[in-house]
């Protein structure tokens, strides 16, 4: 919440809830909870309410999760030491002193959970006080942080990744007043944040595709595009690409790219090969030019989209998340792929359309092969889009273990070896249903 960014635009209603609760509901203590995607804009709405807070007199602490300290105690005391002259309370001193000497005595947790509990009392009785954590699950168990927090006097955000571990989330979503969801900004909105012109606008749309509503992936695309040199201010003040046709890449320490590399070298071989959309078919010659083994392959083209990497479209074909992912994939040597002949030129080339619904559990024949309940059917088609279990049980209201037991029936049902091989199977069947021609 540190480094200075544009004003933030789009947020207006979000800005709006989060003055309404500090009038309304810091006097008796209160938790939002704001939660959001990777990059949707959750850290500069904080930073952006911090600083119009403080314009307006309201004393603000700052708590950046992390640190070594399981319940967050050395973050806060960082925080407090960051923010004591604007605080305005040369008494917590004492509280600051008296946390890190129990922290080192080994003193046991009540002890320190009672003394953070007197120094955000003090705090609060010194006036309207917001208490903001960022990234809040990155403090491995938060909850004694957060009712010592909420004290009379003190309004609390905590932001959350949307798909963070759903346990956590769901504990978190528990103890809160009130969520504040964001959703990705509205095109308009987001070129105003960008200060685009309109050639700038659409490549960087074309690039991005879902992602372009997330302001932190725009504003980190385009500092890089400004290191690179290709941004430039132009005469109206508006800012221009020099050359808005060249691939625009995600910048190095984007949260796809670090799933990526988590993943190894083989996935951002077969992300650099779907670049171009690659179907299922050629999955033998890719193996081969890769000198890889196919069904090493097939599990690891299961786990891309399993991680949102990859994106399975009808007839088993696949592309990355965005090109833009596979922009910054690109410097990777393209592989010589033989593709499957029986395609045509237009069939290749053509874009990729989005996924199909598989057809109604009523179509299906009962005892067939293909018999999947309604909730299967969701889980596929969820699957299609590249969530992991851990999403489609979010979604759907289930736990992981059981997304992960429905998708081994489905295998065990369709006869399928992999995640992607479930897509392929529905969406064929699917136009099968609507007589359409299978692939």
């Amino acid at each position: 919440m540190g480094r200075e960014q544009p004003r933030i635009k789009g947020r207006d209603s979000a800005l709006a809830v989060l003055r309404s609760a500090l009038r309304s509901g810091a006097q008796h203590g209160r938790l939002v909870v704001v939660r959001g995607s990777a990059g949707v804009g959750r850290t500069r709405l904080l930073a952006e309410m911090s600083r119009r807070w403080r314009t307006h007199g309201v004393r603000v602490a700052e708590i950046r999760a992390g640190g070594r300290d399981r319940h967050g105690v050395d973050v806060v005391v960082e925080a407090l030491r960051n923010d004591f002259d604007r605080l305005g309370d040369p008494g917590l001193v004492d509280g600051i002193s008296a946390l890190v000497r129990l922290c080192g005595s080994g003193a046991g947790f009540p002890a320190v959970v009672a003394e953070l509990g007197r120094v955000f009392g003090r705090i609060g009785g010194l006036g309207p006080t917001a208490v903001l954590v960022d990234d809040v699950l990155e403090i491995a168990d938060p909850a004694a942080l957060l009712l010592a927090a909420r004290r009379p006097g003190c309004l609390l955000v905590a932001s959350v990744r949307a798909d963070g571990e759903p346990t956590k989330v769901a504990e978190l979503l528990d103890m809160a007043d009130e969520v504040l969801d964001l959703e990705p900004l509205a095109d308009g909105d987001m070129a105003a944040v960008a200060e685009l012109d309109e050639a700038a606008h659409r490549a960087l749309r074309t690039a991005l595709g879902e992602l372009y509503g997330n302001p932190g992936t725009v504003l980190a695309t385009l500092d890089l595009l400004r290191e690179q040199g290709r941004l430039v201010a132009s005469g109206d003040g508006l800012n221009t690409l020099t050359d808005p046709d060249s691939p625009i890449a995600l910048p190095g320490d984007h949260d796809l790219l670090r799933r990526a590399r988590r993943l190894g070298e083989l996935a951002a071989q077969l992300l650099a090969v779907a670049g171009g959309a690659l179907d299922l078919d050629d999955l033998p010659s890719v193996a081969a030019a890769l000198g890889s083994d196919v069904a090493e392959c097939g599990r690891m083209v299961d786990r891309l989209v399993g991680n949102g990497l990859l994106v399975v479209a009808p007839w088993g074909r696949l592309h990355c998340a965005c090109p833009a992912l596979a922009a910054a994939v690109a410097p990777l040597r393209r592989l010589p792929v033989e593709r499957n002949a029986a395609r045509t030129p237009s069939e290749v080339d053509s874009p990729v359309v989005p996924l199909t619904r598989p057809a109604p559990a009523r179509e299906h024949r009962p005892g067939s092969p293909l018999a999947w309940s309604p909730t299967e059917e969701r889980i596929v088609e969820l699957i299609g889009t590249g969530r992991t279990n851990r999403q489609i049980g979010t979604v759907l209201g289930l736990s992981e273990k059981t997304v992960e037991s429905h998708v081994t029936r489905l295998l065990a049902k369709s006869g399928c070896r992999s995640r992607v091989g479930l897509v392929v199977t529905a969406n064929r069947r699917h136009s099968a249903v609507l007589g359409r021609p299978a692939a």
